[in-house]
């Protein structure tokens, strides 16, 4: 963790050093929207969002949205609810959703590419249907669906403390890649938390390769692993089966059923590069094999 000696503060973010750090020059409030330079798009969130019960009783929200641009709206959750995610355990998840449709209706329509990116999982194309045989683990229709209808209704507010992280432990990339997040925005809430995980399949990018200090690159194959970990990427890698590289190490939570939230060892390439793999599991895995070669 960043920031560890004391007390946990609130950070941001050094462009000099590239690092964030912790600073009692700062006040504790982190805004978005036209406040915040991390806002690059309007400020919006559903007019009832300023009457819902938990909102207006001032007790602590589940969710907030920390950032959205004119096409995307990303969403923490899981702040008085922990996460039922027995994988993941105890974590707070980060949502990156399209604003203009849901997300099962994403995949249909191929909008997903606005917040997957190029990540292969997403299925392909044929006659005009999109994701045909999607490997993603992630199911849409449940968790990213319901976290979509939400926002819809007004149910988050949106972020304003960064000190909502402290002491957290952060998943950044529930569904959809985190490399939409700013930067900035993304160093500091990992600077307060107390741990995280992270992943993404546009490691190549050469705009992303300051990510690689808080994220995993997502790889395919053994040859992607040693490119990535060439540029300076900790590596995380779904298998169609338990064949590995002599570089990678079975998931904890495979190998022993620790979830994320107490093994962390999926932060990035901070404090030395590593490289982990997992079989393919979720709904997808059914369309897995044979789709990534060696």
């Amino acid at each position: 963790m960043i920031g560890s000696g004391g007390t946990v503060a609130d950070a941001i973010w050094s462009g000099h050093s590239g690092r964030v750090q912790p600073s009692n020059e700062i006040p504790e409030i982190l805004t978005i929207g036209p406040r915040h330079p991390c806002a690059s798009g309007p400020r919006r969130h559903h007019p009832s969002a300023l009457l819902c019960g938990a909102f207006r009783r001032g007790c602590p929200m589940n969710g907030y949205v920390i950032h959205e641009d004119s096409v995307r709206v990303i969403i923490a959750t899981g702040f008085s609810a922990p996460s039922g995610n027995r994988k993941t355990g105890d974590m707070v998840q980060i949502w990156i959703l399209c604003k203009a449709v849901d997300p099962v209706e994403a995949i249909k329509s191929g909008l997903d590419r606005l917040i997957c990116g190029s990540c292969r999982h997403r299925g392909h194309e044929e006659n005009g249907r999109h994701g045909v045989e999607r490997s993603c683990y992630v199911n849409v229709g449940q968790a990213p669906l319901g976290i979509w209808r939400a926002w819809q209704a007004g149910h988050y507010a949106p972020f304003e403390y960064l000190s909502v992280f402290s002491g957290r432990k952060v998943r950044f990339g529930a569904y959809g890649d985190p490399t939409h997040l700013p930067l900035s925005l993304a160093l500091a809430i990992a600077g307060v938390s107390s741990g995280h995980t992270g992943y993404t399949h546009q490691w190549r990018k050469p705009s992303l390769q300051a990510w690689s200090s808080i994220l995993m690159a997502s790889v395919d194959t053994a040859a992607e692993l040693l490119i990535a970990r060439s540029m300076g990427w900790s590596t995380f890698r779904v298998s169609a089966d338990t064949d590995h590289h002599v570089f990678e190490t079975l998931c904890a939570s495979e190998r022993n059923g620790t979830p994320c939230s107490i093994c962390l060892g999926c932060p990035g390439a901070r404090g030395g590069l590593r490289s982990v793999f997992i079989p393919a599991h979720g709904t997808g895995r059914v369309h897995f094999v044979g789709k990534v070669i060696a």
